[in-house]
């Protein structure tokens, strides 16, 4: 089996992350001959020897070489277009979109370019179903994201003295949370916060602050001094900012007692699982696509019915926020009650999440895909 691999390497966002992962497995596992292509190099390319092309993201990558590529061609051979596209079609075995929905409806912009695919993968139930009613008529298969598979396997990381280098901060965070004997709730903030349910994550903090004195809230982001965490600064929040390792990430989750996860939409929600995967609780809103892996026990109720992305030309749906009163009485539940829950989410992770939501498993399906007719 031959592959090509075209995603966004030239700079790191996150369908960089979940890209480099499939890559990762696929390779380590010996499952197929896989190049690799740069996202800014697909608009000029065309493969001597027929191979299954992965494009992901699909909507931009492919919009961008439609644009290049009719902009090329002279005026009174516009209407040639299609013939031309059809040949350059002709010399891929296959092309298969990768793709994420943020909200539930796709724009009919959206759909006419996934049409143009052979097959759409998509990492959630909740996409799938998104794309089938916007109407996506080509195969659409849900394979879900990840994480490594000693993410499941290895112990809290604090429970030793760390064995590799890892970011001061972390440390800081971990004397903060002894000295002071505070419970730690972590939330992701890279980017999109008003989708990713920022304005909830703030009232909700601000509430549960008033409410107990055993908190803290870990704003992680990508850079210091953001807007959101001056936001927070005055009620005793810490910020843990830059990239993170996969060790520094795993010991940041293992420092955390409750992860938080109120976005109002998106096609996975990585963090949630990475969370559970290390058996720490995480709370979410009981709609959307985490429902697949998110057990219900620790599913708060959805409120409002908002427009997840303003202007957005692809994902032009609703999606809901999360109930913040429903919210504070889960959060209460579970460090009332942290052990029990400790316990069940554990027994969620080993007997479920394994099986499924692993890079080892990933990379096996997506090659299965790419192997089916």
């Amino acid at each position: 089996m031959r592959i090509i691999y075209c995603a966004p390497f030239w700079h790191t966002v996150s369908f960089t992350l979940i890209a480099q992962k499939h890559i990762e497995y696929i390779k380590k596992l010996g499952l197929a001959n896989l190049q690799t292509l740069d996202e800014l190099s697909f608009v000029n390319f065309i493969p001597s020897v027929k191979y299954v092309t992965i494009v992901h993201p699909w909507i931009y990558i492919y919009h961008r070489f439609l644009l290049a590529r009719e902009r090329a061609l002279d005026e009174n051979l516009k209407d040639r277009f299609q013939s031309y596209l059809s040949w350059w079609r002709s010399h891929f075995e296959k092309l298969i979109a990768v793709e994420v929905c943020d909200s539930d409806r796709l724009s009919d912009f959206a759909v006419n370019l996934l049409n143009q695919a052979d097959k759409v993968i998509y990492p959630s139930t909740f996409c799938v179903e998104v794309a089938k009613v916007s109407g996506v008529k080509v195969p659409i298969v849900r394979i879900p994201h990840g994480v490594d598979p000693d993410w499941y396997t290895t112990p809290n990381q604090w429970n030793v003295a760390p064995v590799r280098q890892i970011n001061p901060l972390l440390v800081e965070l971990y004397l903060h949370k002894i000295r002071k004997k505070k419970r730690l709730l972590l939330f992701w903030l890279w980017h999109s916060s008003y989708r990713k349910g920022w304005p909830e994550v703030l009232e909700f903090y601000k509430r549960l602050s008033k409410e107990r004195n055993d908190v803290t809230l870990v704003l992680k982001t990508m850079g210091p001094h953001s807007k959101e965490f001056q936001e927070v600064m005055p009620l005793g929040a810490i910020n843990v900012y830059g990239f993170l390792s996969e060790y520094e990430k795993m010991c940041l989750y293992d420092l955390a007692d409750i992860t938080l996860s109120f976005s109002r939409g998106g096609g996975f929600e990585h963090n949630a699982l990475e969370s559970l995967a290390r058996g720490i609780p995480v709370i979410t809103s009981d709609w959307g696509s985490w429902t697949d892996y998110v057990p219900q026990f620790l599913q708060a109720k959805r409120e409002r019915k908002v427009i997840v992305l303003p202007n957005s030309a692809i994902h032009v749906g609703y999606g809901y926020t999360v109930d913040v009163e429903s919210a504070l009485d889960k959060a209460h539940d579970i460090l009332d009650n942290y052990e029990e829950y400790k316990a069940k989410v554990d027994e969620w992770r080993l007997n479920v999440l394994v099986k499924e939501y692993n890079w080892e498993v990933v990379a096996k399906r997506i090659v299965e895909e790419c192997e089916k007719p």
